[in-house]
């Protein structure tokens, strides 16, 4: 069945659906969760045999965390997939901080360390050197009690000696986290006895850099594509439609993720971003096709770049939604991201190339046409 050219009529009607789409959007993007790895927290993820009970489960590990989520799979195979997701406890989240505040005292101890040691041999005057090491060999001893506290370690400072003190906080600290982890381990498989399992843990100071970053990335990303096709094309309009194509791309997807429950990671921005390349090579297509070739009228050259479009878009939702079945089918929670943001991007991609880009690019090049004739 043949269809037929949605560009020979008034086009510009084209325009509401993508629109509607990002406002429908706007109003889910709230509800996107962020994972672990930009919130922080711990992820246990098992496969077991058993009747997995996820209010048992919640129950067992509550202790542990004032927030727990418990979501559960069953496999095509049989077996139940169930992840089990805490925020960072507080007080190791603290001691934590207190961890890297310490670091830098112990860092700035050795260096006045050194200074003294050199003051003295040359005879100068190590009054103020002197004071300096006091001062961070104190702050050292207290800063290092406080985190053992912290982390309810019973063990005690070693009086006079700050670098013994240091490493046996940063020791006390890890031994708190390894206990952490194998109480919520043991507790799990109390309810729900598993074999394999995988544990991730992601500190608040972590989670925080990794937010930041991605931040920073994804304006860059915007920002090069506006100025790479600016220089291409050397138009306002072509730049204009690959910006609108990529930030409908992403905020599309970000409201189907809102309501399909597809939290947001690390592995799920990785496809966002994709999601903008893949859009400037349909736009760039598209672009080209319309403005740059001369066969047909503008409109039918649209068309056939839809047709190639489709194509892309085709390829990219079977590709990806293989991905998606396979990860249901070992449960690979990241795989089973990657492959449900790519599905939803290239169905959103498709909506705002060709319903929204391409009557933009066709009205640009019915100006240019009507321009060129009117100088002839």
């Amino acid at each position: 069945m043949k269809v037929p050219n949605p560009y020979l009529g008034d086009y510009r009607l084209l325009m509401a659906v993508p629109l509607v789409l990002i406002l429908i959007a706007a109003f889910f993007i709230p509800r996107v969760q962020t994972g672990v790895d930009l919130k922080g927290g711990l992820l246990l993820s098992i496969q077991t045999q058993a009747n997995a009970d996820p209010v048992a489960i919640k129950n067992a590990v509550s202790k542990y965390s004032g927030n727990v989520e418990v979501r559960t799979v069953t496999t095509p195979s049989g077996s139940t997939g169930v992840e089990v997701e805490l925020e960072n406890d507080p007080a190791l989240d603290k001691a934590e901080g207190g961890l890297q505040a310490l670091g830098k005292v112990d860092s700035d101890l050795a260096d006045a360390e050194v200074k003294l040691s050199a003051a003295t041999q040359q005879g100068g005057d190590a009054t103020f050197a002197k004071q300096r090491v006091d001062a961070l060999t104190a702050s050292a001893l207290e800063q290092s009690s406080a985190i053992m506290t912290e982390v309810g370690s019973a063990k005690t400072v070693p009086a006079g000696k700050p670098h013994e003190a240091v490493r046996l906080a940063n020791d006390e600290y890890a031994n708190a986290k390894q206990r952490l982890r194998e109480n919520i381990i043991s507790s799990v498989r109390a309810v729900a006895p598993f074999e394999s399992y995988s544990y991730r843990e992601v500190g608040s100071s972590l989670s925080r850099f990794f937010l930041a970053k991605t931040e920073q990335v994804v304006l860059y990303a915007f920002v090069l594509a506006a100025i790479v096709i600016f220089l291409v094309f050397r138009s306002i309009a072509p730049a204009v439609a690959v910006l609108f194509g990529a930030i409908a791309d992403i905020s599309i997807t970000m409201g189907a993720m809102g309501i399909f429950g597809i939290p947001l990671t690390l592995a799920s921005i990785a496809t966002l971003l994709m999601l903008i390349g893949f859009s400037l090579d349909t736009d760039v297509m598209l672009t080209i096709r319309v403005t740059k070739r001369k066969e047909g009228t503008a409109a039918e050259r649209a068309y056939e770049a839809m047709k190639t479009g489709f194509l892309m878009n085709f390829t990219t939702i079977g590709a990806f939604g293989a991905l998606y079945a396979i990860s249901q089918w070992l449960q690979i929670p990241t795989y089973a991201q990657i492959g449900a943001v790519a599905v939803i991007g290239g169905f959103a991609d498709f909506f705002a190339t060709w319903a929204f880009n391409a009557p933009l690019i066709l009205w640009y090049a019915h100006r240019q046409e009507k321009k060129r004739a009117a100088a002839a």
